[in-house]
């Protein structure tokens, strides 16, 4: 049986995270972006999958950029795995 204090340590630090998980305010349309990006998918690939136009996925694509602060595709996976947000 835990104590009250462990239990809520660790109920503080799972609700941390969560809260971490959208620090940047991405939509749901961008987070999926993101995570076809983090699977490898190209700018095709992901305007097949979610039925938008290339232009559409390059505009997402950008406002993501923006959003992480990154400037590239890699930078955007690598801090998309570190800090948790797919």
């Amino acid at each position: 049986m835990q104590s009250p204090i462990v239990a809520r340590i660790i109920l503080q630090y799972v609700n941390d995270k969560r809260k971490n998980k959208n620090t940047y305010e991405l939509t749901l349309r961008e987070k999926d972006i993101l995570e076809s990006l983090t699977c490898g998918n190209s700018y095709k690939m992901i305007a097949v999958k979610f039925e938008i136009s290339i232009g559409t996925v390059t505009t997402h694509i950008k406002n993501i950029y923006g959003k992480l602060g990154v400037h590239s595709q890699a930078e955007a996976v690598a801090k998309a795995l570190k800090e948790g947000l797919v």
